[in-house]
């Protein structure tokens, strides 16, 4: 499967220490040009949050996951993008039935401790 990261994804498996590689082991993992954007803009603070989305860009740049082109939010690009087949790993409950709604396939985080497909 193909499953397209969300900042506050990446960021809730940093906060969680869940290990998101060995969880989807097997599937490809993809960012896209908003999300990458979005974690550009929040390590350059300071604090908790600017250190983890720190922390995430540099696990995404070790695992070499792909980053895809495109346009908008990282929410309207995250939803255009499960249209054409990804699925779409995000904490955001509104963007997750949204994307349902429009008949793709999300995945988050459950109890602090495990990624589940929905």
């Amino acid at each position: 499967m193909k499953i397209l990261l969300d900042t506050n994804f990446l960021i809730a498996t940093v906060n969680y220490k869940i290990d998101l590689f060995s969880e989807l082991a097997g599937h490809e993992l993809f960012l896209s040009t908003p999300v990458v954007s979005e974690l550009t803009m929040l390590s350059k603070g300071a604090g908790k949050t600017a250190s983890t989305a720190r922390i995430s860009m540099k696990i995404a740049k070790s695992k070499g996951l792909k980053t895809l082109n495109a346009k908008g939010t990282a929410d309207t690009a995250l939803l255009s993008l499960s249209l054409s087949g990804y699925a779409v790993a995000t904490q955001d409950r509104e963007l997750r039935g949204r994307i349902r709604k429009a008949g793709g396939k999300t995945i988050m985080i459950r109890q602090k401790k495990y990624i589940e497909v929905e």
